[in-house]
């Protein structure tokens, strides 16, 4: 990772600010099995399909011939089945235990940060209206699928992120939860990257993935302050 001091603070959503991870695995198991394919792991999923678009999943895992229109049906219909789950999860949606008061935090000791996620406007729509995303992020600070710049594990979407703030992703602490935003992190040479990775679910440290530190959600949040000297 990167060796400048952290100014900034940059957040992946899924699976670190809000655990729906099975809420993503259930959808994708769905639509397996409505394509009549063989239904995956889910652990397979989490490693595979987790932080790309719907585009490059469709592409990569349906329908390499796929048209745009082809790509947009799929996003749609996954869509529908990851947000009536969503929907029934027992106790609402609901952001990460602790990560509304290291916003907060964030907030109030005027510390940039920036969202930088795989999912496209139509979430980001669905969270504010179920979570009030915008409590804590506006636009100018969201990246997301819409925008001109290509999905993780490249790592420019976080260097797009960092600059949303005024900052070098050199000086930035990551905060994610699945192997492709970790990659996009280390290439991004971040200063640091934090796991977060909810109880129960895979740990996202495979295949020489490295972290500078793991939780399983933001309730240690001053610790991390200090650790990291955010």
């Amino acid at each position: 990772m990167g060796t400048k001091k952290i100014k900034g603070v940059l957040f992946d959503f899924n699976g670190t600010l809000f655990f729906d991870t099975d809420c993503h695995v259930k959808a994708f198991e769905q639509y397996y099995a409505k394509c009549g394919m063989e239904v995956p792991s889910a652990e397979y999923i989490i490693n595979n399909l987790f932080g790309l678009s719907n585009e490059a999943i469709y592409k990569t895992f349906f329908d390499p011939n796929a048209t745009p229109e082809d790509c947009h049906r799929f996003g749609e219909e996954k869509e529908r089945l990851y947000y009536q789950a969503c929907l029934n999860l027992p106790n609402g949606m609901q952001y990460t235990k602790g990560a509304c008061e290291f916003l907060s935090y964030l907030k109030e000791n005027n510390i940039p940060y920036c969202l930088a996620t795989g999912a496209g406007m139509d979430n980001i729509t669905f969270y504010n209206e179920n979570m009030d995303l915008w409590k804590w992020f506006d636009r100018e600070h969201i990246v997301c699928a819409d925008d001109p710049v290509n999905c993780k594990p490249d790592p420019a979407i976080y260097r797009y992120a960092a600059s949303k703030i005024g900052l070098d992703a050199s000086e930035c602490i990551v905060f994610e939860d699945g192997p492709l935003g970790l990659i996009a992190a280390s290439k991004a040479n971040v200063s640091a990257a934090v796991v977060i990775c909810q109880e129960g679910l895979p740990s996202p440290l495979i295949n020489g993935i490295t972290a500078d530190a793991a939780y399983k959600d933001f309730t240690e949040w001053k610790e991390i302050v200090k650790k990291f000297g955010i």
